[in-house]
């Protein structure tokens, strides 16, 4: 039997205890330290009479106390549900209810939007973390002091839920995504097959835990493989090439607007950066660009595609591949099966358009309490990701674009995310949008919402007339909207329902 992932920690404690685990708030903690501060959460949770499938809310910033929460309901099979801080307080007090916890971890500074919660779900066990203005260390702090370090008895098992991570909603209510024991190991085997981590890797995270990106990319991984963790609780790019520098970070995830905003920052082309092995991005197609301006400085980046319910890994692309696929997401991981469909569920061939299914051992269980959303998104065993693909004839992935961003102009498909591909090749384009406007004649037509580069002029017609030399006539665009900034999720994703909303007229 293999054990849960809470096993992780412990193990490496027995192994290497004297090896650090995390860094966090500038102080370091060894794997021993760690565990121990592990099983005193679990001590304390126990203690307050959490038992097995249980579930545990945590509203925090990246931080040392998210880990040994994540652990502790690992060892005792409690079920963690990490919430987006950025929410407001009736959001998050919908996910309290609707996952049913019995308690909440929350940051101190949340303290005014806990207050909301708490109302909103009355008998809900609050457990603050952090120190107050007035000097007040937090019950997280006393908690601990009074808890026993021992070791909880070993009954957890992959088939076990471990998580719940809840969706952005952006169609609505969210959902959430049920994760195993099993889902997040599995993830966990895929990623170490494509991209070896090292217990000498020091993976630097800055991107939002409560997001699987961030959790389930780099982060479980390398403590999986007995790595070291260096938590940031919010991303600037000067701090973060300088924490590259001197803490000899080896590997990092973010979004392709993290790497870009990296290069821009004043301290990019003295920055030692020799320590990095290789960079991930995830949460949207890189640029050519941004893969070539670290090329360049011996950096390679890789790419891949997943979703929340896929714990996340489902196609990753080889690095030596980044530069001749661009725009590929590359090839099923290792325990992933991956297939293209037509409306009706058919298998399509090479370089046909289709949505893409996935099933293996990393698909979620369920979408919590919402069986007619569980079974909507299966298909026969498989999970229908949403996404419309296909796979070119040396066997590599393509996303075309989200099933529902699809504009469809006189009968025909109109792939957003081909236009955009497009555009960003514009030298005064730094960032762009596109998405369908109600057309007369035929029913929708694509406007382009663009970002330029700073100090860079071009007007509506010249972009219009760049995308009719290079694009069939029947996907041209309607409009150009300039804008300051695109609005974009905690993970660095573009919020087309934002955009629909705002210029979609």
């Amino acid at each position: 039997m293999i054990s849960g992932t809470g096993s992780w920690v412990r193990k490496w404690a027995e192994v290497k205890p004297n090896h650090t685990a995390w860094i966090s708030g500038g102080r370091s903690y060894s794997y021993a330290e760690a565990n121990s501060r592990i099983n005193r959460v679990a001590s304390a949770l126990l203690q307050e009479g959490v038992a097995k499938g249980d579930r545990v809310a945590v509203l925090l910033y990246n931080g040392n106390e998210f880990l040994e929460i994540f652990f502790a309901c690992a060892k005792i099979g409690a079920i963690f549900v990490p919430i987006n801080f950025r929410l407001t307080p009736p959001e998050a007090a919908y996910i309290l209810e609707n996952c049913g916890a019995r308690i909440l971890f929350s940051d101190i500074e949340l303290s005014r939007s806990v207050s909301e919660m708490e109302a909103a779900v009355p008998g809900i066990r609050s457990i603050t973390v952090g120190q107050s203005a007035s000097g007040d260390p937090g019950t997280y702090t006393t908690l601990l002091a009074g808890a026993e370090d021992a070791e909880p008895p070993d009954n957890v098992t992959l088939d076990d839920y471990q998580l719940i991570m809840y969706t952005s909603g952006t169609t609505g209510r969210p959902k959430g995504a049920v994760i195993s024991h099993g889902n997040t190991y599995f993830n966990s085997v895929n990623g170490h097959l494509a991209y070896p981590i090292l217990t000498s890797d020091v993976t630097y995270v800055v991107a939002p835990l409560f997001h699987m990106g961030a959790l389930n990319i780099f982060t479980t991984p390398t403590l999986h493989a007995g790595g070291t963790i260096l938590l940031d609780r919010a991303f600037d790019p000067t701090a973060t090439l300088a924490a590259i520098e001197s803490h000899h970070v080896t590997t990092m995830f973010g979004p392709p607007t993290m790497f870009q905003m990296m290069i821009e920052a004043p301290n990019w082309a003295t920055a030692d950066l020799s320590s990095l092995r290789f960079l991930f991005v995830g949460g949207a197609p890189c640029p050519l660009g941004v893969i070539k301006t670290y090329s360049a400085r011996g950096i390679a980046l890789a790419q891949g595609f997943g979703l929340t319910e896929t714990s996340p890994f489902v196609t990753l692309l080889p690095m030596e591949d980044a530069a001749r696929k661009v725009g590929s997401i590359g090839i099923p991981v290792f325990h992933a099966d991956v297939r293209v469909v037509d409306e009706s569920g058919h298998p399509l061939g090479r370089n046909e358009r289709g949505e893409l299914l996935t099933r293996g051992p990393h698909v979620f269980q369920a979408y919590w309490n919402n069986p007619a959303a569980t079974e909507a998104a299966m298909a026969d065993g498989w999970f229908r990701t949403g996404d419309i693909g296909y796979q070119d004839d040396e066997g590599y992935y393509y996303l075309v674009d989200r099933k529902k961003d699809m504009i469809i102009s006189g009968g025909e498909n109109i792939y957003p995310v081909e236009l955009e591909h497009v555009l960003e090749t514009h030298p005064a384009v730094r960032e762009v949008a596109v998405i369908g406007i109600p057309d007369a004649k035929w029913g929708e037509a694509p406007r382009a919402i663009v970002v330029t580069q700073p100090g860079v002029v071009v007007t509506e017609d010249e972009l219009i007339e760049f995308l009719r030399a290079r694009i069939a006539s029947y996907k041209q665009l309607k409009s150009v909207v300039f804008v300051d900034a695109l609005p974009r999720s905690a993970t660095g994703k573009v919020l087309k329902p934002d955009l629909r909303k705002q210029y979609g007229r």
